[in-house]
């Protein structure tokens, strides 16, 4: 080697050495995705040799939308584009990083205001990592599956995670234009949920008849356990539960402690989650795993009903019991009167799509009624933190501020009841399971 060259080379071997999933990067949107990786993946994908214009722009679709990735809004300026070519102008692409993880965690007070340690972040990069080629494995499903009760965004370009130090993954989905915006402290009406009841439950049916080894890159029945342990640890959930303490002070004292007791009953049990199958003989099949208003995408309709146009984000696919997406999706997005009316006709609905795409009666009703009753309790915790935050609703104007502070409040006690009417229709019907 020119040892005048010695000291340039030694740069670069330390810059990636020092290179992270949770560092600022000189990529698109500070992460390590280039504009010539997306411009090749299009290139191929298309057959073309069009490049991309000095007017191409990025722009952050993706804040506080979910915590493992940032998503682009890419206007590409195609030039030079071969005659009777249609190159798509507007397009979206994901790209895995910790960045908003690290943002998203001080929001929901996950972690105190040094935030996470390095061998802790180092940790979490795998499970990113892992995460991401799930998503892509799934879309690949997805592809294969090409079911009318199951949409999805167009795949332009996937690029796996190769290795631990693989700094580049991301996925160039179709761009789907007015979308009806809602955030997790909004409801979505019930009767327009219906399309992605049948969606996943579409998506399990059709995962459910696949070889146990097209499956292995779902997560499995320890999700629960995995969460809690992987992404919070104890020191985690203590910081939580005495957030919830505090930020639940316009509650009754006594249901407050109630709730967090509950809660920690179910954490000291959380094991048995990982063994319900065994414990229980509830059958495991494909659940989505992260089913919020986010990951679904609409348009409105002339006549004011929200279409589904695609559900999204399939990093947390996992072989659960049939009411586990049920209960995040009712937590969140139904309003309190629909999810305590509608909840068993809406478990009925998915059991009767599944059954009739499965070709048969794989679990009785009974079954996905006790599965979302068994997991409501721990499910909650996983949401109520998100929700708590609308109580200070700075993002809010002064006139809009109160009545997004009422309406969290309500839906806060509701769902503290909810949970104490769980955990006793629980106590009665499963006491060895919940035996500590």
């Amino acid at each position: 080697m020119n040892y005048f060259l010695f000291p340039f080379f030694l740069r670069i071997l330390y810059k990636f050495k020092m290179s992270t999933l949770y560092e600022k990067s000189d990529g698109i949107l500070e992460t390590h995705v280039t504009w010539q990786d997306v411009e090749s993946a299009l290139q191929m994908k298309f057959r073309t040799s069009a490049t991309f214009g000095k007017n191409k722009t990025a722009t952050n679709i993706s804040d506080l939308k979910g915590f493992m990735s940032k998503i682009a809004l890419i206007e590409a300026d195609w030039q030079n584009v071969e005659e009777n070519l249609q190159l798509p102008h507007k397009f979206a692409v994901k790209i895995s990083s910790q960045l908003p993880y690290i943002a998203f965690s001080k929001v929901l007070k996950y972690t105190d205001e040094n935030g996470y340690e390095d061998e802790k972040l180092k940790y979490l990069a795998k499970i990113l990592r892992d995460a991401h080629n799930r998503e892509i494995e799934t879309y690949k499903l997805l592809e294969k599956f090409n079911h009318a009760n199951i949409p999805y965004t167009k795949i332009y370009g996937l690029k796996p995670f190769y290795d631990e130090n693989d700094l580049k993954g991301y996925i160039i989905l179709e761009y789907i234009p007015n979308i009806h915006t809602t955030s997790m402290s909004e409801n979505i009406p019930a009767d327009d949920l219906i399309s992605t009841i049948r969606a996943v439950a579409t998506f399990g049916a059709l995962g459910a008849c696949l070889p146990a080894d097209q499956k292995t890159f779902a997560l499995g029945a320890n999700f629960l356990e995995y969460y809690y342990d992987t992404f919070l640890g104890a020191a985690g959930v203590e910081s939580i539960l005495d957030n919830l303490r505090k930020s639940l002070s316009f509650c009754e004292t006594s249901k407050v402690e109630k709730l967090i007791d509950i809660y920690r009953h179910y954490i000291k049990i959380v094991s048995k989650f990982s063994k319900i199958d065994e414990i229980l003989g509830f059958h495991l099949v494909p659940n989505h795993g992260d089913l919020w208003q986010s990951n679904m995408l609409f348009n409105t309709e002339e006549s004011g009903h929200l279409k589904l146009k695609a559900l999204i984000d399939w990093q947390a696919v996992a072989n659960l019991p049939p009411g586990f997406d049920m209960v995040r999706l009712f937590i969140g997005a139904l309003s309190i009167e629909d999810r305590r009316q509608r909840a068993s006709e809406f478990l009925k609905i998915y059991h009767e799509t599944f059954t009739t795409v499965f070709g048969s009666e794989l679990f009785p009703y009974q079954e996905i009624h006790d599965s979302y009753k068994l997991h409501f309790p721990l499910k909650s915790l996983m949401v109520l933190p998100g929700i708590a935050t609308f109580l200070d609703s700075s993002q809010h104007s002064e006139s809009e501020k109160k009545t997004v502070r009422n309406e969290t409040m309500t839906k806060i006690i509701a769902l503290m009841e909810d949970v104490f009417e769980a955990h006793e229709y629980n106590l009665k019907n499963y006491p060895e399971f919940l035996h500590v």
